[in-house]
């Protein structure tokens, strides 16, 4: 893993007693395919979960992601991404939670925005 960090509403200081968990994992690409492998071991580190879903290439933008729930009630989402398709993967505001090349110096993920009908 090259980087992590923290998105959503947590991240924006938005959150609520009910939001869930943004989080986004950072590979290099040679790398992804076996952090993708170890993803629920991933989360189980935090806790027991109740239940996951494997999302792969959310939306179609090139992305995987993992929907977990643990079972205390904790619920979030766990992003993967390989550093040559970054800003795909997130948009707004991200607190970093591990940098170890400086990665995420002075990226700025765009906002989404839903397609206008």
């Amino acid at each position: 893993m090259l980087a992590a960090f923290l998105g959503g509403s947590l991240a924006a200081g938005t959150a609520r007693a009910d939001s869930d968990v943004d989080l986004y994992v950072v590979a290099r690409e040679e790398d992804y395919e076996a952090l993708w492998a170890k993803r629920a071991d991933f989360v189980r580190s935090w806790g027991e979960p109740s239940s996951l879903a494997d999302v792969r290439d959310f939306e179609g933008l090139g992305f995987d992601m993992l929907l977990f729930e643990l079972v205390d009630g904790v619920e979030g989402e766990l992003a993967f991404v390989h550093d040559r398709n970054l800003l795909s993967l997130h948009g707004g505001p991200y607190e970093v939670l591990v940098d170890r090349i400086g990665l995420l110096d002075g990226i700025v993920f765009p906002l989404r925005r839903p397609p206008l009908p």
